[in-house]
């Protein structure tokens, strides 16, 4: 049955509206920045990205800093989704745009200062560089909401093996950003009261302890019917010392985003090596547990 035999009017909408709705609802993945010009490497096939899309991340040189990560790729990565997820870099390196194709990552910094990793995806040979007099960074936009520019080198270059490589890459994209949320007390609030009740756990070796500071999926993990109690406890506690510093560390603040919370976790990466971890915090059936957390880079202590 038609519209018109049941009696509806199905109005016409005009072209040009048609259009822009379209544009409004593709994906956002489409809508990146762009990039152009290549990186060579001997007789590899040269890195020609199209895309540019970049996020906010901790910087690996001191973690209580922050870096502009931009991602130069030949297909474009759900920038979107990177950027709202605890580990931007994992989740992006992961993504399919990157594991099948090669591609070049950027860390970008104040006064031209650039860090660049190209790599090769089906051998994942990389190449590593950073601003200064073997590459030189012309940014013309380094904003918090923008960064553009070129990076390039002002003659070939070689690797510690011999092999030759040289750069020129120009890319311009908006800096996106996961919705803005709410600011945790230096303490973390009640988050890190849950986070120090776990913490003071694992001390203790308390198996029912863990389980009710952790998320039911990891007590799902944990929890394995074919081990022991013992077994499930070691398996538990090995894991979360990946996660965690070993020593209880020093939470320093944190951000709020609904029923999540991101803390902030200065701690012993190493013997005379401080890191910055980021712990997240998930609310369930009214109480804050662990989910799980990301070691962002190191710190001086």
């Amino acid at each position: 049955m038609t519209g018109a035999s049941c009696g509806l009017t199905v109005p016409r909408m005009p072209l040009k509206r048609i259009i822009a709705l379209v544009v409004f609802l593709y994906p956002v993945i489409l809508l990146g920045g762009d990039a152009s010009g290549q990186f060579t490497a001997g007789k590899r096939p040269p890195i020609k990205p199209k895309y540019a899309a970049a996020y906010e991340t901790h910087d690996q040189r001191d973690a209580r800093k922050t870096a502009v990560e931009v991602v130069l790729s030949e297909e474009p990565i759900d920038v979107v989704e990177a950027a709202a997820e605890l580990d931007p870099h994992s989740n992006v390196i992961n993504q399919k745009a990157l594991r099948d194709h090669n591609y070049v990552l950027l860390w970008v910094r104040p006064d031209n200062d650039v860090s660049m990793n190209a790599t090769y995806s089906d051998t994942m040979t990389q190449y590593v560089e950073m601003s200064g007099s073997r590459m030189t960074a012309d940014m013309t936009t380094n904003t918090r909401d923008k960064v553009a520019g070129r990076i390039f080198s002002p003659k070939p270059l070689k690797t510690m093996d011999g092999d030759d490589y040289t750069i020129d890459l120009k890319f311009s994209t908006e800096v996106t950003r996961p919705p803005a949320g709410t600011k945790l007390p230096a303490d973390g609030g009640e988050p890190g009261k849950a986070l120090k009740a776990l913490q003071a756990a694992i001390a203790k070796k308390s198996w029912e302890g863990i389980k009710s500071n952790v998320t039911a999926k990891n007590v799902e993990s944990f929890d394995e019917s074919y081990r022991t109690p013992k077994e499930n406890l070691d398996d538990a506690i090995q894991t979360l010392g990946f996660w965690l510093p070993k020593k209880p560390g020093k939470i320093t603040g944190g951000e709020l985003r609904g029923d999540s919370a991101i803390l902030n976790l200065e701690g012993e990466l190493f013997e005379n090596q401080d890191a910055l971890f980021l712990v997240r915090m998930v609310k369930e059936k009214d109480r804050w547990v662990f989910d799980r957390a990301t070691k962002a880079g190191m710190i001086d202590k």
